[in-house]
Parts: structure tokens; C-alpha cells; sequence
């Protein structure tokens, strides 16, 4: 089996940088070996540590976590998402019961929060933890936000959404749905009824342009085609598709249509195939599907007598200016036409804020919340905003990020001794030597996924999720950055002991007698914990009941209990994968 000890960083703040640049800053480490140990309900808990939406996330992350792996330094990055959701769909094969904590809501105090998406879920669900008695309202039917009504099934099956709103609503999280904030209860009411408000509303209504024949039959918005898809109801679709727009919303509707049509699907977009903003996975997968797609046009008119026929576009030299921003120039010279007989506008979304009160918080010029981005509060007292109602357009992890840091400052506001969640600095690039000789190769596992021609043919979904083995070899490839001994210089005495008994070379001294431990070369093995007088060296154990446990169970079953130190698999013969 593998050590009881975990290995970690010297600095309680300085983490591997797939940590640091995830904006919850989950514990990838720990639950990638968990996985890696074949232990995917122990790998969920710690997800949930940070994550209150795992099985969602593991499926839509837009993963920035995999850009800053070190691994990557070496083949390619550890395949992070996929095993986030390794671990919860090995949960549920395994029949794992997780029972979300019953905290108590003692003090009284209750919070309103508008918006049952990401950001709202995850505030609600830390509020909770700190005794706060949250209420969610919500306009739709269902509970989700955006993650129900926007995004789809062949990317996100509904029952697993559920799952993971159960956990919250497990805790004693409140959800109030079909309510319209407005017309059933006003937020003037909800500020006097409840001892804070959050405003976590997201982007739930679709930009439009002034084009000529955007009125024409067969022109129609983003968002309403995803909630109509999403709902069942039935969508009035031609032969031909025009989708306007290059984002990740684009590439969703792109592929909605076509499922829903047998015939052709063309996005249209203003930037080049290297600028467009959707991201690179999500353009592949739309184009394996038969969807093409046209850079560098703008639309200039929706053609059609009665019913659209086509778009004319214009070529777009440029679409953003010296400076950075969104300023498209155009050729009105250099004019297509694209045949077509439905146009879905997908260019971007903006919040419903139509139940501000002209005498609530303050809006800024352009309809937006003005709000205070270190308190998330707005310019009232006891009401706050998080998401992407003041945040912008981003990816789901981002909304839960200020969604829990919402929780704090709500929770500040109501007088609890809160501290701030910390910022970890992420360890430096991985040393050459490390790179060049100690790393094998091993290539990353692939998502399997259906074969396009049989998944354009409904909305289940695409990828189909790593087997155990996968997920265990694939969790097995990461290098466990920064892991190693953490060592105080406090108590440090220069005695020079763990420099004598590290059989990796990992302790080194200066001509002062100062001790630094490599983290790139330690493996965790104790000698020198164990050895160390002055105890200044130190390595974090998993868990003392788990250790107990482990002593246990080998003892009652008469069986041997063997303990080794934390080596990256990685380090290993290939053939050696999959023994421990």
C-alpha cells in the first residue's frame, strides 16, 4: 500500500500551481492520488472541501488548472477534470453514500439569496457551514441557473446537476423556486425580511444586434433556444443554420442545432480561428460534429422576403484595437452572402437587473451593479452581488469562487469572526534535472467519447467517462510538485542529521549550517522526519483515525500493514504501474 504520509510543502502557502491557479483552489494533489489509490469517495470529499458543484464541474471546468501543470513541462498536463469526475462517477459506481454535514443554524440569522446558478449554490453552501440559514430564490421552475436552463445535456446530464444540489439542499439549504423577483416579492422586501441579501442573478438574458431583418421570421436569441431545448419544448428549425457569434454560448447553440436539424449548421464570427474566444476543446468538438465554421466575418444584414434566406456578411479586418479592446473595424466593400433559412444570434448576455429599484443599489452607466470587488458589496448596505452580475462572462469556477468569497463577507457583515481564504503562491518552474532525467514519458489517457455520427443524433451525453484503470494510471502521472518534507529553521540546530540519512540527496546545507530541503527531489520517505533531533522537520499525516483504522483492520485480519514512501509513480518502470 501506499504511506500513511501526505506529503507537503514547506510553506503552508506555497502550493503546486495547479492549486494555485484554480480559482477555489481545490487540493488537486490530494485527490488526484486518492484516485491515483483507487479510492474515488475519499477523492470526492476532498473536491467537496472547495467544491460544492464536483460532479458538475468535473464535466464543464474550463480547466485552467491543466495550463499551469508542471507535467506538462515534461509530455502533457495531468488530465485534472477528467479525474474530478473519475471520482465522483467511482463514488457512485462503488454504491458511496456521501451524507452532507447538518450544520446549526443557531443565531438566527437568515440570508436571501437571488439566483440559484453556481455563484448563489456555492455561497448558500458556505453560508450554511457557518450557521447562516440561507434562502435561494429563483425564478425558473428548477433550481441551476444557467447550469439547467443554458448548458446542455450531451455536456451536462440533468440527474447529475440534481445530485449535486441535493448534497446543498442536504445541509438545510432552502430553495424557493418559481419566484420572480419584482413581481412576487421585491428586493426592498427581502432586504427588510432577511438579515443580508445576495445578489447572484448571472447572465440570463441574450445581446442582440440592430441588423436589418432581425425582425424577420426565423431570427432568434440564444438563450431563449437553449431554455426551449433544455425544456423540451419544441424549436422551429430550418435546413439551414446561421449561428452568429464565436463564444462557448455560440458553440453550444451551433451544436443543439445540429441535433435538432438534419441539415447544415455554419457559425458565423468576427475573429480568426486563433482569437476566437470559445475555447479550443469546444471549437474541436463542434467541428467534428460537422458544424463549420466562418472566421473573420461580421454580419451586415439578415436577407429574406417573408422568412430568412441568408446573411450577408462583411469581412472584418480587425477586432480589437492597439489598446486591447473590442473595437471591430470592417471592409463594407468585401460583401458574402450565406445562405440560410434561421439565424440564432449568439454574441453575448447581459443580467436582468429590471428588479433594482431606482432608490436600491447603485447601477453604473451601463446597467451594471457598482460594487466594492474586496467586500462584494454594493453601494447598500446588507446587500451584496457575486457572479456574473458583476463579474462578467466566465467560467462556472469562477462563479463559485466569488460566490464563497460573497459567504465571507455576508458573514463578516452579520458579525462572525471570519478570516479571509488565503492565496497561495504557486512553486517555481520544474528544475531541468527533474525534466531531462527523472520524469518518464507516459502519454495522458483520452476521454473516450461516442462517435460523432451516432452522437448528433440525440442529447445524451458525449463523453462517456474514464474507466477505473484509466483514471488510476492516468491520477499516476502526476509528479506531486512541491511534495516533500516541511522543514522549520526556528528549530533547526544544523546538526546536519536528515543531510547524512536522506538516501535522495534531498537535504543540502550552506557554508552557514542552514538547511534547504528540494522538493523537486524529496519522496517523502521519513527517514529524515524520524531522525531529526530537534523534531524540525515535519510531515503531514492523512489522518490519524485513517491510520488507526488501517492498524486495525490489518490486525484483526491478520494481514501485513506495510508502509513506503510517497514516490511518484511516475519515477517508476512502467511495468511497475498498477502493483501498489
Amino acid at each position: 500500500t501506499r504511506s500513511f504520509l501526505r506529503p507537503i510543502t514547506g510553506d503552508a502557502h506555497l502550493r503546486p500551481p495547479c492549486e494555485v491557479t484554480c480559482p477555489i483552489h481545490t487540493d488537486v494533489q490530494r485527490y488526484v492520488q486518492l484516485v491515483a489509490e483507487g479510492r474515488p469517495a475519499a477523492a470526492l470529499a476532498v473536491v467537496r472541501e472547495t467544491n460544492p458543484l464536483p460532479q458538475v464541474i468535473g464535466r464543464i471546468c474550463a480547466h485552467p488548472c491543466e495550463e499551469d501543470c508542471r507535467r506538462g513541462q515534461v509530455d502533457e498536463p495531468i488530465a485534472i477534470c477528467n479525474l474530478k469526475r473519475a471520482a465522483g462517477d467511482g463514488a457512485g459506481d462503488a454504491g458511496a453514500v456521501t451524507v452532507p454535514p447538518q450544520p446549526e443554524f443557531a443565531g438566527g440569522r437568515q440570508v436571501a439569496i437571488i439566483g440559484s446558478g453556481p455563484s448563489g449554490l456555492a455561497a448558500a453552501h458556505d453560508l450554511a457551514l457557518l450557521g447562516v440559514k440561507p434562502v435561494i430564490f429563483e425564478q425558473q421552475p428548477e433550481p441551476g441557473g444557467f447550469l439547467r436552463t443554458g448548458i446542455l445535456n450531451f455536456r451536462l446530464p440533468k440527474h447529475i446537476l440534481d445530485e449535486d444540489i441535493a448534497y446543498i439542499t442536504g445541509m438545510g439549504v432552502e430553495i424557493r423556486t418559481g419566484v420572480s423577483i419584482g413581481r412576487d416579492i421585491t428586493l426592498k422586501e427581502l432586504d427588510e425580511q432577511y438579515d443580508a441579501v445576495l445578489i447572484a442573478v448571472g447572465l440570463s438574458l441574450s445581446r442582440s444586434i440592430p441588423l436589418p431583418g432581425a425582425d424577420l421570421p426565423g431570427v432568434c436569441l440564444a438563450i431563449p433556444f437553449l431554455e426551449d431545448v433544455n425544456a423540451g419544448r419544441d424549436v422551429d428549425l430550418g435546413k439551414e443554420i446561421i449561428v452568429i457569434g464565436g463564444g462557448n454560448v455560440a458553440i453550444d447553440v451551433a451544436r443543439a442545432a445540429r441535433r435538432l436539424s438534419a441539415g447544415k449548421v455554419t457559425m458565423v464570427c468576427l475573429e480568426s480561428d486563433q482569437e476566437m474566444p470559445a475555447h479550443a476543446w469546444e471549437i474541436k468538438d463542434a467541428r467534428d460534429e460537422g458544424i463549420d465554421i466562418v472566421c473573420g466575418q461580421g454580419p451586415k444584414a439578415i436577407l429574406g422576403d417573408g422568412r430568412v434566406e441568408g446573411l450577408e456578411v462583411k469581412k472584418c479586418e480587425s477586432v480589437f484595437d492597439d489598446s486591447g479592446r473590442f473595437a471591430p473595424t470592417f471592409c463594407e466593400t468585401e460583401l458574402s452572402t450565406i445562405a440560410g433559412d434561421t439565424v440564432i444570434i449568439a454574441i453575448g448576455q447581459m443580467s436582468d437587473l429590471s428588479f433594482v429599484p431606482g432608490n436600491g443599489p447603485e447601477l453604473d452607466q451601463r446597467g451594471l451593479l457598482v460594487f466594492d470587488r474586496r467586500r462584494w458589496a454594493t453601494t447598500r448596505p446588507g446587500i451584496f452581488a457575486s457572479g456574473e452580475v458583476v463579474t462578467g462572462p466566465g467560467a462556472a469556477v469562477n462563479a463559485l469562487a466569488s460566490g464563497r468569497r460573497a459567504a465571507v463577507s455576508i458573514a463578516r457583515y452579520l458579525g462572525l469572526d471570519i478570516k479571509d481564504y488565503p492565496e497561495p503562491e504557486a512553486i517555481g518552474e520544474l528544475p531541468r534535472r527533474v525534466r531531462e532525467e527523472q520524469v518518464r514519458q507516459a502519454p495522458r489517457r483520452r476521454m473516450p467519447t461516442r462517435p460523432e455520427d451516432e452522437r448528433v443524433s440525440d442529447f445524451n451525453e458525449v463523453e462517456t467517462g474514464m474507466g477505473e484503470v484509466d483514471a488510476r494510471c492516468e491520477a499516476s502521472r502526476c509528479l506531486l510538485c512541491g511534495g516533500g518534507a516541511r522543514y522549520s529553521q526556528l528549530k533547526c540546530i544544523s546538526c546536519l542529521t536528515c543531510v547524512r540519512v536522506c538516501p535522495y540527496g534531498a537535504p543540502t546545507a550552506d557554508k552557514d549550517g542552514l538547511v534547504g530541503i528540494d522538493a523537486d527531489v524529496c519522496q517523502a520517505c521519513g527517514i529524515c522526519f524520524t531522525q531529526c533531533p530537534a523534531k524540525a522537520i515535519d510531515l503531514e499525516v492523512v489522518s490519524e483515525q485513517e491510520l488507526a483504522a488501517r492498524i486495525d483492520a490489518a490486525a484483526a485480519g491478520g494481514g501485513a500493514l506495510e508502509f513506503g514512501c510517497w514516490y511518484p509513480q511516475t519515477r517508476v518502470a512502467p511495468e511497475e504501474i498498477g502493483r501498489a
